[in-house]
Order: C-alpha cells, then sequence, then structure tokens
C-alpha cells in the first residue's frame, strides 16, 4: 500500500461527501465543484492509496469494502481535526468553526420555528468566523445524524434515544388527521364521523418516527402505505388513497384551496414537541451550547 501519512484532506473530504451524498451530483453541489474535479479527487486518492475505494458509472455508485474502510477512518480523522480545531479556538479565545444543523423537513416554515432569529443572535454574539451547513432531512435521520457525529445540531419531533444526545423542547407541532378530496370521508360531516369509521380508512404512517411514542400515534394506526416526511406524507394523502397524520402549517394552502380537510379535529388533534438535540461532549461543544442557548432563549421568548 502507498504511504498515505501526507493524503490531501481535500481528497478525503471529496470522498466523504459523494459517499454521504449517494455519488458525484449532490457532493458536486455541497462543495460547489465540478463533477470532472470531483472525479479528479477520487481518482488520485485511489492511486495515493492503492486500491478502488467504489465502483461508479451507468450503474450507479457503490462503495467497495476497502472503501467503506476508508470512510469510517475519514470520519474519525475529520472528528479529530474538529476537536484540533475547537481546542486551537479557546486556547486564543475565539469562536470559529463550521457548525452542521440538521433540521426536520418543513419544520422551518412553521411559524413557530425560530431558528433565523437564533442564528441571528447566535451572529450578533459570536461573529461570523463560524459557517453554518443547514440541511433538511427526515427527523429520525437527523437523530442519526448528530448520533454519530456529522451533525452538531438536530432539530426534530424525533424522540429516539441515542447514547450522549440530549433532547430539549423549543416549541409545540400541531397535527391533525387528514383526508383529500375524493376520500370517502371528504364530505362527511365531522359529526357523522367516529373512531370506528377511521379505522376502516386506509391509513399513511410517519414510518419511523411513529414506531415511537409521539402523542401522533393514533390506536387506529396499521400496517400501510408510508410518508417519510412531511412532503411525502402530503402526496400519499393528497392522492385520496390515504388519511394520515399532517403539521397543519404544511397543509393550510392545500385546506384553503378546498384540495384537503381535517378529519373530526376534535379527535384526531395531536401536539407534539419540535426539540433541540445534541451531544453533550465532544468537539465544538461550546459553539454547540451557545447555539443551543439562542435557540433556546428566542423560542422562549416568542411563547
Amino acid at each position: 500500500m502507498k504511504q498515505v501519512a501526507d493524503l490531501d484532506l481535500r481528497l478525503l473530504r471529496s470522498f466523504s461527501e459523494i459517499v454521504d451524498r449517494g455519488g458525484f451530483a449532490g457532493a458536486q453541489s455541497t462543495l460547489n465543484i465540478s463533477q470532472s474535479v470531483l472525479s479528479e479527487h477520487l481518482k488520485t486518492l485511489e492511486i495515493r492509496l492503492g486500491f478502488t475505494l467504489c465502483k461508479r458509472g451507468p450503474g450507479g455508485f457503490k462503495l467497495m469494502p476497502e472503501g467503506e474502510e476508508v470512510y469510517r477512518a475519514a470520519k474519525q480523522l475529520f472528528s479529530a481535526v474538529d476537536t484540533f480545531k475547537s481546542d486551537i479556538a479557546e486556547i486564543g479565545e475565539e469562536m470559529t468553526g463550521d457548525l452542521v444543523v440538521a433540521v426536520e423537513d418543513d419544520v422551518i416554515s412553521n411559524p413557530a420555528c425560530k431558528l433565523p432569529a437564533a442564528i441571528q443572535k447566535f451572529t450578533a454574539e459570536v461573529g461570523r468566523k463560524v459557517r453554518f451547513r443547514i440541511e433538511n432531512m427526515v427527523g429520525y435521520q437527523a437523530m442519526s445524524r448528530v448520533a454519530d457525529g456529522t451533525a452538531h445540531v438536530g432539530i426534530s419531533v424525533s424522540d429516539v434515544r441515542a447514547r450522549d444526545v440530549f433532547s430539549l423542547r423549543l416549541f409545540d407541532e400541531t397535527l391533525h388527521l387528514y383526508c383529500a378530496a375524493g376520500h370517502p370521508l371528504f364530505t362527511k360531516a365531522d359529526a357523522d364521523i367516529d373512531a370506528q369509521q377511521i379505522a376502516e380508512q386506509p391509513y399513511s404512517s410517519r414510518g419511523h418516527l411513529e414506531l415511537k411514542d409521539l402523542a401522533m400515534a393514533s390506536p387506529w394506526a396499521r400496517n400501510g402505505d408510508v410518508g417519510l416526511g412531511g412532503q411525502a406524507q402530503l402526496a400519499l394523502v393528497l392522492s385520496g388513497r390515504d388519511v394520515g397524520y399532517l403539521p397543519d402549517h404544511i397543509v393550510a394552502p392545500h385546506v384553503a384551496a378546498g384540495a384537503i380537510r381535517a378529519i373530526a379535529p376534535e379527535l384526531t388533534r395531536r401536539v407534539i414537541p419540535v426539540n433541540v438535540v445534541a451531544r453533550d461532549s465532544g468537539p465544538m461543544i461550546k459553539l454547540i451550547a451557545r447555539l443551543r442557548a439562542c435557540l433556546v432563549a428566542t423560542h422562549s421568548s416568542a411563547g
């Protein structure tokens, strides 16, 4: 094997980003470099390591076993580098670094979400030497990213528990069970709908989220279609195929257009907490704590 002591971190970061994004297209937009440059980085890395990391071509992108090992090692290396940067910043009393924030899809569009105000407050306190990277994803993925260290802070409804990860409520999200035009319940009066009738309808769950006690899980939930994320769930319900739980702020435009309605609101209303999740130890802990404090402060003053 070739010597790896002098490996360029840029090559490893490019490779890691390709893996994280499932191929060149996603990594290209994230890193803001062309596919040809990304490809050259990957080829150079393979030459310097002495083995093939992945297969790419018409069949898609697939990691080789050696690539999986290098990816895991690279993640450990990046974590160590972040720790080093954090330690050096503390010596100089300077707050610098990259903060990755994983946000559950459509949480930002909730009027109760004050993430922009929290970032504004953080910037006023810390300055612009900290770079933010904010990513949208399904809630349980946000928790997983925080747990494995690839995101510093998550904002999600997921109550998945992970070692060394704490969770703190920011605000509440209101959901109802919805159906769309063309569904048998759409034209029925709420007074004529009971739990048994709802139980007879095909139901679209939130998948991983609904396996946990999120207060949104209903007694009539059963195996059926799965909408991972608010927009995926919305598509299933709008199709008229299923009833399903959706946050009220997501469906508001469709309700106003008469395309969708809440089913028996007094019966189906659910209120769930939206939480900030983060590790309580590790690199960037001071920056994470500062951002968490800004999130809590802005949401407390709003509430």
